[in-house]
This record gives structure tokens, sequence and C-alpha cells, in this order.
């Protein structure tokens, strides 16, 4: 009885099996295809993947015209039936590939880079051979942004990272932390007549000099913190400082994120550089946008956002660095309108919390909205009304000018003072 229903099975696993089969010819077929797809066409199946991959957004928003324009300019041997016959995906495809392989070849010609150094001036070199019995004194400061601040204004208030007594006479070589290091400043130590010590500035570096460029050329490790440096090493450091003066090299770094609330370790190099070349001795170092003096805490702004990741010869990141005290950055990155409006009314003075509520006293001839204001009622205080209150901590301020008159004419007139 058992037997239909054995041979009815079977012919159903042999149909399954025939079809089962087919399916693996066909994933051969389909292999086939592919590997002779990858042989005509060359490269990996990951480059043949990425080629169905969305255009790039620049190349992308082009028109075929300026494609092929572009095209020209990269492959001027290319032949005008050639390019007639391509699609915008083949041109922008060939067009990427040819980018690709020249940022993977960055060192190539890297002594023959463009370089920019805007203040590329001849520095006496009498000043980098030092005298017999004058040593160099190798200080490390970790504050970067605020100590290229006090060099670039020759602030002697400042406080370096000094570690033991100088000698009159002797030179110090300042270097500011950062990825790279820079070479910052060259002074020497002179003694008043009360035999204080004095610091005298030679040179500022305001072109970039790196730290690491330097061990390599030195064939040495300079330092991590501040000490006095063998003589023979100072001298092949300050000879090397000399020939990269007169022979600049390129330093490439790789933008971080544009963020105030964490600023990139990356991005502070770039603002060093940008300090040393914008500060003056004459003024203090100010906020770009609100003129505040910020030689104390300047922060870094890279206004367009594509900056994230590029990877530019040091310099090209400078030129596009804008100095900003903490609030204007703030507000440089909020993202909207309205936030922008939110942001600039005055911070809570007790605890800094921006965009308070603002305060209606009396009968409001409209409808107030709750998220922006609160109704204080007829009930007028002592003094001047409050104009604000602080949404997280619930204080009520009033920002106004300072009038100063009836407090100097009760200094100078005392109980006399007519009322």
């Amino acid at each position: 009885m058992a037997q239909p229903e054995t041979g009815k099975g079977w012919q159903w696993l042999r149909i399954i099996c025939s079809i089962w089969s087919g399916k693996i010819v066909i994933a051969r077929l389909a292999m086939t295809a592919i590997h002779g797809l990858q042989a005509f066409m060359g490269g990996t199946m990951q480059e043949l993947f990425n080629r169905l991959e969305a255009p790039d957004p620049l190349l992308g928003a082009l028109d075929r015209q300026i494609l092929l324009g572009l095209y020209k300019v990269l492959f001027p041997e290319s032949t005008g039936e050639e390019m007639a016959r391509a699609t915008r995906r083949e041109l922008i495809a060939r067009i990427q590939d040819s980018r690709a392989g020249t940022m993977q070849r960055p060192g190539r010609n890297i002594l023959d880079y463009p370089l920019r150094r805007p203040n590329q001036a001849a520095l006496n070199r009498a000043l980098l051979t030092g005298t017999k019995g004058q040593l160099v004194y190798w200080c490390r400061q970790a504050n970067a942004l605020a100590s290229a601040a006090a060099l670039g204004q020759e602030n002697e208030a400042f406080r370096w990272n000094l570690e033991e007594p100088l000698r009159a006479g002797d030179l110090v070589l300042t270097a500011l932390e950062g990825t790279p290091a820079l070479i910052a400043s060259l002074e020497i130590t002179e003694a008043d007549e009360a035999e204080r010590l004095t610091f005298t500035n030679l040179a500022t570096f305001t072109d970039p000099i790196s730290v690491a460029e330097l061990e390599s050329m030195i064939g040495a490790e300079l330092p991590g913190r501040s000490q006095y440096l063998a003589d023979s090493l100072a001298q092949k450091l300050l000879g090397s400082i000399g020939d990269l003066l007169e022979r600049p090299r390129p330093i490439f770094v790789t933008a971080g994120p544009c963020t105030p609330s964490q600023p990139a370790k990356a991005n502070e190099v770039l603002g060093v550089v940008a300090i040393l070349q914008k500060a003056s001795p004459y003024e203090p170092l100010a906020c770009e946008i609100c003129d505040r003096d910020i030689s104390a805490r300047p922060e870094v702004h890279l206004p367009q956002s594509h900056h994230n990741g590029l990877r530019w010869e040091i310099q090209d990141h400078a030129d596009e660095v804008v100095l900003l005290c903490r609030c204007c950055h703030d507000m440089a990155h909020q993202p909207t309108l309205e936030q922008l409006r939110k942001f600039a009314k005055p911070a809570c003075p007790e605890c800094g919390e921006r965009n308070p509520l603002k305060i209606i006293w009396g009968m409001p001839s409209f409808m107030p909205d709750d998220d922006e204001y609160v109704t204080a009622g007829c009930m007028m205080p002592v003094g001047p009304p409050a104009q604000w209150q602080c949404r997280a901590c619930e204080t009520q301020y009033l920002v106004t000018e300072f009038d100063e008159r009836p407090y100097l004419a009760l200094a100078r007139f005392g109980e006399n003072f007519p009322h």
C-alpha cells in the first residue's frame, strides 16, 4: 500500500533535484559571466560594485558639457568619438578613478609641491648658529592656542613652561604642542640692571615648521618636556631650522570636525598657524565677529563643513580659519535663523543659560506664547523691572547700560547730594 506513495515521493524528489541543478547551472553561468566581465573591464569585484553606486555629489551635479571639458583636461589623448560614445556615468567613473589615483600618490613630487608661505622673509642665518658657550633651552608649551597668541602679541606676563633657571645670553627655542607640533619662536635671555632675566624675541616663525620634520632631518628625537639641549643636538637643530626657512617643505594635515563643544584636536594646529600670522603686538587678538579680546581662549572655526576629513597642506587649511570667541563660535553653528535668534538673547548671569523667556509686565494686548514669554502681573517691582527669566534656574534679570552719573555725583557731594 505504501509503494505508490513512495513512487510519488521519488518523483517529487527528482523534480526538486532538477530545479536545484538548474539553479546551480544558472549560478555557475552567472559567475562565469561576471568573471568574464571582470576580465574584460579589469579591476576587482569591489571596484565593479563601486561603479554601480551613486555618482559623486559634486560631479553628479555637472552637466555633460562641463564633464566633457573636465574629461579632456584629465585625458587629453582621448578622441572625440570616444567621448561621444561615453555615458555620463562612464565619464564620472573615469574621472573618479583618475582622482583616486592622484590621491594615492601624494608624496611622489613632495619637494615640488606648490607651497604658499605668506611671510617667507630672509632671516639672518647668524641668529641660528649661536656663539661659543651659548646654550639652547628647549621650551615645550602645551596650551598651544593661548601660547601662540602670547607670542604674536609679545605678552610679557604670559606664563611659559620653563622648568629650570635660565642663564643670561642663552637662546630659548619654543615649540607648541599639536598634531604636528610646530616651532614657534626663538628668543635670547638678557639680564637687566637688577639682574632679572628678560626675553628678547629674535624670530617668530609665522610660517609653519614641523618638529617631526626637524627630527627626521637631524636623525634624533627631540625632548617631550622643557630642558636644555646638548650642544651638538642644538647646533644640528638650529641649522635644520635655517634649511627649512630657506627651502620649506609641505606639512599635510587632516582637518577634524568643527564643533564648539568638543573641538577637534587636529584643528588646534591650524589655529596656531592662523594666530601666529594674524596676531600683532600693537592690538589684542580679536574675535572676527564681535571684536572682543580672545587672547586667553581663542577658538578655531572652519566655516566650510566639507573641511572635515580633508587632508590639505597646512597653510591651505590655515587660510580658511576664522578665529572666534566662544559665544560667536556657538552662534556660528546654529543651523536655523530661529535658533540663531534665540541664541542671540542675553545669557543668564547666574548659570549662563541662553534662550531666556521674555517677561511681560501688566496686561498684554496679545495672547502670549508660553514658550516665549512669562507674564509677571501688574504689581511692578521697586527699581528697574526684570526683562528676562532663565528657563533653567528661573533667575530674573535685566540687561541695560550702566549709568555712573548718580554714583559720581554722590561721591562728589556726599551727604550734600541734592535729592
